[in-house]
């Protein structure tokens, strides 16, 4: 009985383990797949990556990996959660949820107040399609409801550029 405990025990101590990722996620297969080193020198190869339905990414050498593995079997591992913590954002507070880039530290910051912040990078943000706005956008001080012109004629005339409020 002690024997099948101790089995037991061993099995359950190694169905999780933290590691790092050592190579490029390889995108060929249907599941991608990537390489982590664990503890005490042990390398597992083709670990498939599993990812939460509807968010893709590619973690880069250097990320940490948590690794399940199945029945405690070291050789059938599967990595199911991924991050870096050299590039996380550090200015979150408690309630706020951050999708970023860890390079580039583009993101978009959904706020616990309610508000949202987009942040890309480059300055650029792209949409295809329509947007609807209930309320108002102001660019660069100008509102574009309730924004005023300069140099207005009578007439046929056109006006000026419009006034930031």
């Amino acid at each position: 009985m002690r024997d099948i405990l101790e089995r037991m025990g061993r099995s359950l101590a190694n169905m999780t383990g933290i590691g790092r990722i050592t190579s490029d996620t390889n995108q060929d297969p249907a599941t991608p797949t990537v390489q982590v080193a664990l503890p005490g020198s042990n390398l597992r190869s083709d670990l498939p990556l599993l990812e939460q339905y509807g968010f893709a990414s590619r973690p880069v050498p250097g990320s940490d990996a948590v690794v399940v593995f199945q029945g405690g079997d070291r050789s059938r591992g599967v990595v199911v959660a991924t991050g870096d913590q050299r590039n996380r954002p550090a200015d979150l507070q408690p309630g706020d949820v951050c999708l970023y880039h860890p390079r580039t530290k583009s993101r978009i910051w959904l706020k616990a107040d309610g508000s949202i912040e987009l942040s890309p990078a480059n300055g650029k943000v792209t949409m295809a399609g329509t947007l609807t706005v209930t309320e108002d956008v102001v660019a660069s001080g100008v509102s574009l409801v309730n924004h005023l012109h300069t140099g207005v004629q009578t007439g046929s005339g056109q006006s000026g550029p419009p006034k930031a409020i």
